[in-house]
């Protein structure tokens, strides 16, 4: 592949960015990182990929003695330079886009990156071809918001490509204004590598766990997921549960319900990241993963358990029924305390889960593979694309 340099504007504290460039360390690409998002530390397995020589980081983030503050410098200087008006990272951003020449943009999600690069001087957003990769909720929730929607529209416009994980949202996305190339629809995480596939995975008959996400906030209907258990548990004592993600103005039902169900309750809040193998190990010895919110994009952690083993119940309000077309078992459910109630209580009695189990994992070798997905995302930055 011949070698360009890449602008990618992204989260620096997000795992789906880091995941998404590891697919490129062995490519002729040069990846020039900026961050979009306030107060945060970059990513552990961002940082890796940024000490590769393939990745060059403009910013803050090198030296690497700066790493562990990042976030708080960023977030500081446009703070204060908020306050007189100066925008800190559009003038960052414009003098990079005028001391050099890139191949392409990608801004790996909207209301960050796609709204910085969209307020740039016109000049230098038109001598660049713009990528623009849908994330989560980007346009399916924040369409919905009038100030928001004007701003989607001003980025969809000036995109001349558009990739999204969800069919939904390429439709939305043609709707509001984008009238470019359409890119492959892959989940923008990339793919798992094989290490998932090479986890032990307990058979149904020695799966009790249930792993929920338990997140409130904007997005989050943890509520309903708190409610649900604790009528689902009342006469199943062999029933344990991992409640992770659990969001401030959840904790204190989330407590509740542990001391209710004491013994069976494992609870980690969202400030306290569970470590990634420990998290695929929960995933491999679950019988049910339950995913509740009010608007998403493909649900990671729906991909991770048609991986490992553990049937998904997810909310129909995600795309992540894009994937049942494929083949994959799961269950999507209407957002509400009846229809998350109900499917906890026939997927716990499913006597037949194996097969459902071995045939999603089958189908997760073959569409969700970090090689298969690697290989559609290169397209992305081809010569002549």
């Amino acid at each position: 592949m011949e070698r360009r340099k890449i602008l990618i504007i992204g989260m620096f504290d997000s795992i789906h960015l880091a995941r998404w460039l590891s697919q490129f360390t062995d490519e002729k690409i040069d990846f020039l990182l900026f961050p979009s998002k306030k107060f945060r530390y970059i990513h552990p397995e961002l940082n890796t990929l940024m000490q590769s020589d393939n990745v060059c980081t403009f910013g803050f983030a090198k030296p690497y003695f700066f790493k562990k503050y990042i976030g708080f410098i960023d977030y500081l200087l446009n703070t204060l330079l908020g306050k007189i008006g100066i925008n800190f990272k559009k003038i960052l951003i414009t003098k990079i886009l005028k001391k050099n020449s890139f191949a392409y943009v990608h801004a790996i999600e909207m209301q960050g990156a796609g709204y910085l690069y969209a307020s740039v001087p016109n000049q230098l957003v038109e001598k660049n071809k713009l990528i623009i990769t849908n994330y989560g909720s980007d346009i399916f929730y924040f369409s919905n918001i009038a100030d928001h929607k004007s701003k989607i529209s001003s980025v969809l416009t000036l995109a001349k490509y558009y990739s999204g994980e969800c069919q939904r949202d390429y439709e939305l996305a043609l709707r509001m204004g984008f009238n470019g190339k359409l890119l492959p629809c892959i989940p923008n995480a990339g793919g798992f590598k094989q290490e998932i596939f090479a986890l032990n995975v307990a058979p149904s008959e020695h799966r009790n766990l249930i792993v929920a996400k338990c997140y409130g906030g904007e997005f989050g209907l943890g509520k309903l997921v708190i409610r649900a258990l604790n009528d689902f548990l009342t006469d199943k004592s062999n029933i344990q549960v991992l409640l992770y993600s659990v969001t401030d103005d959840l904790l204190s039902e989330a407590l509740a319900l542990q001391r209710k169900f004491s013994g069976q309750i494992q609870l980690s809040k969202i400030r306290e990241k569970i470590d990634r193998l420990d998290f695929l190990k929960y995933f491999a010895s679950a019988r049910i993963y339950l995913g509740a919110s009010k608007s998403d994009g493909i649900s990671t952690a729906f991909l991770e358990a048609l991986c490992l083993g553990a049937y998904p119940i997810q909310t129909n309000t995600s795309c992540a029924n894009d994937w049942l077309t494929v083949g994959f078992n799961g269950s999507i459910i209407e957002p509400t305390l009846s229809a998350i109630s109900e499917a906890l209580e026939l997927i716990n009695k499913e006597i037949d889960l194996d097969v459902k189990r071995v045939s999603n994992l089958n189908l997760a070798k073959n569409y969700l593979s970090f090689d298969s997905i690697k290989s559609q995302a290169l397209k992305f930055y081809e010569v002549n694309l």
